[in-house]
């Protein structure tokens, strides 16, 4: 269905050479969400904020200059040579074409932050939009002076948690919906003042599941318990963790789908190991992606009248027949092997183009000359070409380069960009979260890993954090404090002390990073198992490891035991 049909000829679409979770680690490759350093804008000579490290060999441009009409990508553009291999050519192309050092659209007061649109004094707020007052989000969208969430919705004032919907003041929860003032709480709906706590349905003053006598008596148990200090914290979070390795836990969170299996999906339709996705119809393979039809491995994001696209990264919105793209946005279609174009059609391995057509290589050609020569530049690549009524098209009929038997054996026409000419070191890319490979075996690959001199060891005096945040005032925002965890410093800036204590939450003994990391953790991965439901033994599909000692129900029993 969507093998191209251009200039009379029929490109073969092959199936995929790589399982799913290698074509996926693959794409997250070309994703750098939270990695920011400084460098010089390569036009201005400006020192700015990047998500290119100073030594990355592209040129870098100040999001203002790039967006400007003061540089023209196709004065960049290159004759397609038929000795060399495409993706050799397109590297060249890479050093040549300028990149944005940020991808912010519409930010105030937000310059520490990257993927991000219409935020609002925000500080490392990463792939989340229409943020206000927030500090160390991630896939956030939506939300009111909130630290430290993931996954996080249309809430006020929460600090700690994950996957989360129109919640208030809560803290430490995760998978609630419709809450507020909860403390350490697992999969709540409407619920208040609870700590603890998990799979309740509109409850207030609980503690652990039980009752408490009224409002009073919740609050004399909540202060005994010294939450604003970091001891009570850590007693308390392991009491949890304990009762929480106890409670049922759905097998599947998907809701309103039908004939779809993944995790966390809503309102799809035909969707089949999808995760993290709202309103998908006939798609396969896609991760953090939203309403689009008859897609196929796709991660972030999708979006409206996105159909017929396979194999693509961080691209968005009306993409329409799009394959092999990274970071491409806003009514494309027709668009192969590109790189950051938008509002363009028929494009072959282009970078940064806006409002062109028939271009490759950042070449402008007629409609005729591209359509002769796109099929060519397949075959190439290894591709299989046929005439429109079905007849393989041989070289001397249509006068094709031939390619040399390594050529052959190392097909590039249906494969993905390999990792080695990703803009970012593995360990610096989205791909290093999930598959987290060590330095020895990525170098082994043949892929980049970059070394932070400015991440070293912190071999400073020790700062000593008060247990008590009371006790802490604005000198702490001065020191450099050491991770407990990672032993890599970290500071604690001036409006996370001040929500801090607006909500008497202890200072944190962990780095931003690790405390993300460590929230995610708890998501379960995008990969399925069989198991048995825990209550009634059917066979059932479930993001929850065999391994994994929680009692894991099917959707009936769940239904039964929560409501």
């Amino acid at each position: 269905m969507i093998s191209p049909a251009i200039g009379g000829k029929k490109l073969e679409m092959p199936v995929p050479t790589l399982c799913f979770a290698c074509r996926h680690q693959k794409r997250l490759a070309f994703r750098n969400e939270i990695n920011l350093y400084h460098r010089k804008c390569d036009s201005s000579g400006k020192q700015i904020i990047s998500m290119y490290s100073p030594d990355k060999p592209y040129k870098i441009y100040d999001q203002h200059i790039w967006w400007s009409d003061s540089w023209n990508p196709v004065d960049f553009g290159q004759d397609f040579d038929f000795n060399k291999s495409f993706f050799e050519q397109y590297k060249e192309l890479q050093l040549q074409v300028p990149r944005m050092n940020l991808n912010n659209i519409n930010n105030e007061n937000s310059d520490y932050c990257n993927l991000a649109m219409n935020d609002k004094n925000c500080y490392l707020v990463f792939t989340a939009d229409e943020d206000e007052d927030c500090c160390y989000l991630r896939f956030a969208d939506r939300n009111y002076r909130c630290f430290d969430c993931d996954y996080t919705y249309d809430s006020i004032d929460c600090y700690g948690c994950f996957d989360i919907q129109k919640c208030n003041n809560c803290n430490f929860s995760h998978k609630c919906i419709n809450s507020g003032d909860l403390y350490m709480c697992y999969n709540m709906i409407g619920c208040n003042d609870c700590m603890g706590c998990a799979n309740l349905r509109n409850k207030k003053f609980c503690i652990f599941n039980e009752q408490c006598a009224g409002r009073e008596n919740f609050l004399k148990k909540k202060l005994e318990l010294k939450l604003n200090t970091y001891s009570g914290f850590v007693e308390f979070k392991k009491k949890y963790e304990e009762f929480l390795q106890k409670q049922p836990r759905k097998y599947l969170e998907i809701v309103n789908c039908e004939n779809s299996l993944g995790d966390y999906l809503k309102d799809c339709r035909n969707a089949y190991q999808c995760y993290s996705g709202f309103g998908l119809e006939d798609c396969k393979y896609m991760i953090n992606c939203w309403k689009a039809k008859d897609c196929y491995d796709w991660d972030f994001v999708g979006g409206t009248g996105s159909e017929r696209c396979h194999e693509m990264a961080s691209s968005a919105y009306n993409m329409v027949n799009c394959h092999f793209c990274s970071g491409c946005w806003e009514n494309n279609s027709d668009i192969y092997y590109s790189e950051l174009c938008l509002n363009s059609q028929n494009l072959f391995g282009c970078i940064a183009l806006r409002h062109k057509k028939y271009c490759i290589l950042n070449k402008q050609y007629t409609k005729e000359e591209y359509e002769e020569l796109v099929p060519r530049i397949v075959r190439h690549m290894g591709g299989k070409v046929a005439s429109l009524r079905g007849e393989r098209v041989g070289e001397r009929e249509s006068g094709y380069a031939s390619s040399s038997e390594a050529e052959l054996k190392n097909k590039q026409w249906g494969e993905f960009f390999p990792i080695n000419l990703s803009a970012y070191a593995y360990n610096e890319s989205v791909a290093y979260e999930y598959f987290p490979f060590k330095k020895e075996e990525v170098l082994k690959r043949g892929w980049k890993w970059f070394d932070d001199e400015t991440d070293k060891t912190y071999s400073g005096p020790e700062s000593k954090i008060p247990d008590d945040e009371k006790e802490a005032d604005e000198d702490i925002c001065k020191q450099i404090l050491v991770c407990e965890t990672t032993k890599k410093p970290y500071k604690i800036i001036p409006q996370e002390l001040k929500f801090l204590k607006m909500k008497n939450l202890p200072i944190p003994r962990k780095s931003p990073s690790q405390r993300h990391k460590e929230r995610m953790a708890l998501r379960n991965p995008w990969a399925l198992w069989k198991r048995k439901c825990g209550k009634c033994s059917a066979d059932i599909m479930t993001t929850y490891n065999p391994k994994r000692i929680e009692p894991v129900y099917c959707e009936k029993c769940y239904l039964d035991a929560v409501g």
